[in-house]
């Protein structure tokens, strides 16, 4: 069950270090989801993709995913849990930003401009990235990435890791 799960002791450290209600997100790679459960995620109630943009709509069932752990059933917060075990594909986010906040947040960070009209897209919501960002951005540019977001887990090498707080 998700509610014995590293993430919700975090979210309850978090919360008692603020008045302001934290909420918890999963960020889920659509084709490792697909992978794993042999079908694509798909849009409904608290559960978005961030490919948004006109050239990349075609494809957003295997781009990432913003998950709203409050409004998910039992069966989909254990699938994120099994998702996360099997392939590099989850991470966690705890933010006093509402779904659509972090929505609009997270997705205006995929895209970034690397030289004079050329974009890459960058690729935060695979644990092996976050696992080196902290690494390739800048001290500002990290605190602006990680601005309102509390906290950040995910699990790589056989353990957790905090994109805020480093390796638990």
């Amino acid at each position: 069950m998700i509610n014995q799960h590293i993430i919700y002791q975090t979210l309850w450290e978090c919360q008692k270090q603020s008045p302001n209600k934290r909420y918890l997100y999963a960020l889920v790679d659509g084709l490792q989801y697909e992978r794993l459960f042999k079908r694509e995620i798909t849009e409904e109630n608290g559960i978005l993709p961030l490919f948004i943009q006109p050239n990349n709509q075609d494809i957003a069932f295997y781009g990432p995913w913003l998950w709203d752990i409050e409004q998910l059933s039992d069966e989909y917060q254990n699938r994120l849990i099994h998702l996360e075990q099997t392939y590099p594909a989850v991470s966690w986010i705890i933010s006093s930003l509402s779904f659509k906040f972090l929505f609009n947040q997270l997705e205006s960070k995929l895209h970034l401009r690397v030289e004079a009209n050329n974009y890459a897209m960058l690729r935060y919501y695979d644990p092996r990235v976050l696992y080196r960002l902290k690494t390739i951005l800048t001290p500002k540019q990290f605190k602006l990435f990680t601005l309102q977001i509390d906290e950040w887990l995910y699990y790589h090498d056989n353990h957790y890791h905090s994109f805020i707080r480093g390796s638990l």
